[in-house]
């Protein structure tokens, strides 16, 4: 079997090798996070597929085309041009261009689309060095107070939110910059002294996650950590 034959059928099995094993990488967390996820690999087996493919077609020519015994002048009327070969390698980049950018696009109105009545409105109020959540219960507020006594809760340092409601988030600094930045969520949300930023998230899954800052806001950025607790 010739080189170039071994790299035809050697590339797309390695694509459906991605293709198969990137898929359901993990439960969905969020809608975005899992938009995203699926965007990641969109992009990162085709992109891992191609680069094998060059790399092998530039090793294949290498190899076959080098100076060695018996092999040392080129051939004598070498093709110097294939209008077919050029346009498949100019439609194919082109096809897959607008694919990613029709998936890109398709993934930012997922998450960045907030709801016009989310079930929680929470106000992400950013102190160094810490947070500050005021929640409002727009809809369903009961399920977490038994005596149903209360519409809005103030909390600092961590958050809890009933899996599957949609929540708005208002973000604040009442001091320097600062980034809210929930890692499992695939989110990161700048919160900028004197602006208003507003994000939203629906948690699919119950579980606690880590609220971090991810920009340098003083001498004690490491501490300013907070908790998401997800309930059913």
């Amino acid at each position: 079997m010739s080189g170039l034959r071994r790299v035809a059928l050697v590339v797309p099995a390695l694509f459906l090798f991605l293709a198969f094993s990137g898929g359901n990488v993990r439960a969905a967390i969020s809608p975005g996070q899992e938009a995203t996820d699926q965007l990641f690999w969109l992009v990162l087996v085709p992109a891992i597929g191609i680069g094998v493919l060059v790399m092998a077609l530039v090793a294949y020519a290498v190899l076959k085309f080098r100076v060695r015994p018996g092999h040392t002048v080129g051939p004598p009327n070498p093709a110097t041009n294939n209008p077919r070969l050029e346009a498949l390698w100019t439609v194919i980049p082109a096809i897959i261009l607008v694919v990613v950018g029709v998936a890109a696009f398709t993934t930012l109105v997922t998450t960045d689309t907030i709801p016009q009545n989310p079930d929680v409105i929470v106000q992400v109020n950013a102190h160094q060095w810490f947070w500050n959540f005021n929640i409002t219960y727009v809809r369903n507020g009961t399920w977490l107070n038994t005596t149903g006594t209360f519409a809005s809760l103030n909390t600092t340092g961590a958050l809890t939110i009933k899996a599957g409601v949609k929540v708005k988030l208002i973000l604040r600094s009442f001091d320097v910059a600062h980034s809210f930045y929930l890692p499992d969520f695939l989110f990161k949300i700048d919160v900028i002294p004197g602006h208003e930023n507003t994000y939203w998230f629906q948690a699919l899954q119950p579980g606690d996650y880590r609220i971090e800052c991810a920009e340098y806001c003083g001498l004690n950025h490491y501490s300013m950590i907070g908790m998401l607790h997800v309930v059913k």
